[in-house]
Order: C-alpha cells, then sequence, then structure tokens
C-alpha cells in the first residue's frame, strides 16, 4: 500500500497538494493515530472504505470523499483530485491511501459503457426544481436546507465528495448569505476552507437560522387557528410547529382539537372513542371536517322544483256543415259566438247588433246573464234583483194565425 502522495500518482491519477495552515496540536495527534492504524493494516480493495475503531467522525466525510474520488478515477469520469485543506502532511497521506483503495475497487467493477445482467446501468436521477437562491432571511433557511437534502440524495453518484456539496449550495447563496460565504473560499486556488459539508451547515446554521426556533414555534402554534381552512391544510401548517417542538402524541390531540374550528369540535364531541395516536385522530379529523362542509353544502343547496305547466288554449272547433264563415255567406251560427270578455267599445258594430237582437252578454257573448254579472268579466259585478231575472225566450216568428211551435204542436 502507498503511503504517500506519489504512489497514488502511479495509480494513474493525477493528486495535487495545496497549503495547508497551521492547526491544533490535538488534529495532527488524532491524524497521526490514524495513519499509524493504517499503516499497520494495508488497506486491500473492498466495496466500502475500511475504517478502525475510534476514528473521528469529523474525519469521515474526508474518508469517504478520497476513497470515491479512486473509484471515479478508476473507472474514467475523473482524472484529478484535490486532497482538502485538512492541516497536516499525515492527514494527508490517509486520505491518498483511502484514495488508493478505493481506486482498486474502482478496477474491478466493470466499464461504465458495458451493460450486463450482474451490473445493469444506473437509473436516470430524478429531475427536480431547483432550490432558491437563500439570502441569508432566516424563515427561509429550513427550506433551503431540505432543497439540499433531496437535490444530493436524488443523485449520490454526482455529489460524491463534501467539496462538490458545498460547491453546489454556495451557488444559491446571495445577498449576505453571499458575503459570509467569501471568506471561507480561496479566490487564489479556489479551495474551499470548510473542510465537510457537515460543518458548512454548522456554520450556516449558527449564521442565519433562528436561533431559539423552539420559541417561535412554540409562539405561533398558540396563535394558529383553523378558521375557514380545510382540516388538511390546518393539519399542515400545525406539524410544521409542531415538529420543532416535539410533543407527544396526547399534547399534539389537545392542540390541534382545541385550535379547530366549531363545527371540527362539535363533530369530535359525538365520539364515543376517539383514537389515542396523532395520525389516526388526524384521519379522523379529516374524515369529520368533509362530511361537515357536505352537509353545509346540502343545506345551502336550493330546491329542485320541476318547471310550471304550460298552459295551452284549446283548439277552436272545425266550423259546423253549412255555417257562415268569413268568406262565404250564409245564416248566423250563435253557437259559435265569441265568448271572450270584451269591453262594448271594442265589439264591432254587426257582433254589437247580433248579441243586441239575440239577446246576449255584451261581455262574453253567453246566453241566460246580464254583462253586469258575467261570470267571465273581470270587472266588479254590481248585481240586482233585475239582472238577475234571465231574459224570457223569444218566440219564433209566426206565419199565418198561429205560432210555429203551436202549428208543430198541433
Amino acid at each position: 500500500m502507498p503511503d504517500n502522495a506519489s504512489s497514488s500518482s502511479a495509480t494513474g491519477a493525477q493528486i495535487s497538494r495545496t497549503a495547508t495552515p497551521t492547526q491544533a496540536i490535538t488534529i495532527e495527534e488524532a491524524w497521526r493515530s490514524f495513519y499509524a492504524l493504517v499503516r499497520a493494516t494495508p488497506l486491500q480493495a473492498s466495496p466500502f472504505p475500511t475504517i478502525p475503531g475510534g476514528v473521528p467522525s469529523q474525519f469521515l466525510g474526508l474518508i469517504y470523499g478520497a476513497y470515491n474520488a479512486g473509484i471515479l478515477t478508476a473507472r474514467g469520469t475523473q482524472v484529478h483530485f484535490d486532497i482538502p485543506v485538512v492541516g497536516t502532511n499525515t492527514a494527508a497521506l490517509t486520505l491518498c491511501a483511502y484514495y488508493n483503495q478505493g481506486y482498486q475497487h474502482g478496477l474491478t467493477l466493470p466499464p461504465l459503457t458495458q451493460n450486463t445482467s450482474a451490473h445493469p446501468p444506473s437509473a436516470p436521477a430524478p429531475k427536480l426544481h431547483e432550490p432558491e437562491d437563500f439570502d441569508g432571511t432566516c424563515a427561509k433557511f429550513s427550506k433551503f436546507m431540505t432543497k439540499l437534502a433531496l437535490v444530493f440524495s436524488s443523485d449520490p453518484t454526482r455529489y460524491t465528495t463534501d467539496v462538490d456539496k458545498i460547491s453546489y449550495a454556495a451557488s444559491y447563496l446571495s445577498g449576505s448569505a453571499a458575503d459570509w460565504f467569501e471568506p471561507h473560499l480561496n479566490k487564489a486556488t479556489g479551495a474551499i476552507r470548510l473542510t465537510t459539508y457537515e460543518t458548512f451547515v454548522r456554520a450556516l446554521k449558527n449564521a442565519y437560522d433562528d436561533p431559539d426556533a423552539r420559541a417561535t414555534a412554540e409562539r405561533k402554534l398558540h396563535n394558529l387557528k383553523q378558521g375557514n381552512k380545510d382540516c388538511s391544510a390546518y393539519h399542515a401548517e400545525f406539524c410544521n410547529y409542531a415538529t420543532t417542538l416535539n410533543y407527544d402524541d396526547m399534547t399534539k390531540i389537545s392542540f390541534f382539537s382545541n385550535r379547530g374550528n366549531q363545527d371540527l369540535k362539535t363533530a369530535l364531541s359525538y365520539q364515543a372513542s376517539p383514537p389515542e395516536t396523532f395520525d389516526e385522530f388526524i384521519q379522523l379529523c379529516i374524515k369529520l371536517d368533509n362530511r361537515v362542509k357536505l352537509l353545509h353544502s346540502e343545506s345551502h343547496r336550493p330546491a329542485l322544483t320541476g318547471p310550471a305547466p304550460t298552459l295551452r288554449p284549446a283548439p277552436a272547433p272545425a266550423p259546423a256543415p253549412g255555417t257562415a264563415s268569413s268568406t262565404a255567406p250564409g245564416p248566423m251560427d250563435l253557437s259559435q259566438a265569441d265568448r271572450t270578455p270584451h269591453k262594448r267599445g271594442l265589439l264591432s258594430p254587426d257582433l254589437w247588433k247580433c248579441r243586441q237582437e239575440n239577446p246576449l252578454c255584451m261581455d262574453c257573448g253567453g246566453s241566460g246573464h246580464w254583462a253586469s254579472i258575467c261570470p267571465l268579466s273581470s270587472k266588479p259585478k254590481r248585481v240586482n234583483a233585475a239582472q238577475t231575472t234571465p231574459p224570457p225566450p223569444q218566440e219564433e216568428p209566426a206565419t199565418g194565425d198561429k205560432p210555429l211551435y203551436k202549428v208543430a204542436k198541433n
């Protein structure tokens, strides 16, 4: 196993060194002890880096970064490896050893262009929306870090080293956050002075995250009310604050039900045995809230009524044979007289004369009553005794000495 940077160059990789500032003696001693273990047990090709026990956790990111860089170099996807600025020569030699271990393992893997059943090609990374620029606003810090975590987990083969992750995250810093990162970058060499991505996150969190996030979440939770929001939307906002507070299920159930609207409280009051776990309780609340809204919509729905029946006038009867029409002369048929109510001024002279001689009602044209008591008239009726007696029937014209009816009778 090679124990210096030159031995790693023999494997085909090009390694460049950057100036290392003086660091604390405790870090130097830790790297020396770690390197002594590596020299005592040579590193063999392995799918994972061989890390002895007792290694400080802050070294793990650098170890995995060097190991993955060796694999990528062996597979032809990376031709240059910069040892991160760690402050000691012993650390650089240790990282070179792990780089060589990854390189040896990469040689055992099939070429990327070869497609075998044992090593199928990896699926393409899902396409995600790029994170929004972080300008240093405290309220945006948590969402920015969540977005970065999604990007890195969706494509682990692309963001293999801490340097890659820090460079990607720093490219989305703007405003005061970009000003904060500027001193951590060596503009001459492009080296980043933050050794691990964890260190970058911790430093950015200390600068821009809410220092009292628990008190802020508790204050917002106390001011939260459901109001007219759907129960699902109310639940999403509630969990945004309750997760930070780390409340137990019974406490979250109590807060959630007390801040719900009156309809939800009423529906919950009819539940004899509500769930005691928060997730099951939320499912019940969403179902009850949906039913309440359905009942409200049905109570405000107008009653369905059918269309009003259409009254159509009865067809006029066909004129009887032998009766006069508007175009042919003949005797007048009184049964076909116009019985529609009219004002006297609107009657034609012939119709008025016909009703006067026969005698007929001047309003409807019917017989047996006067116009003042016409049942079809819309005018108020003035009834007197003389008008209630129907007119006597007229006798047929006589031929000779006796009326015609007497002639027919004899």
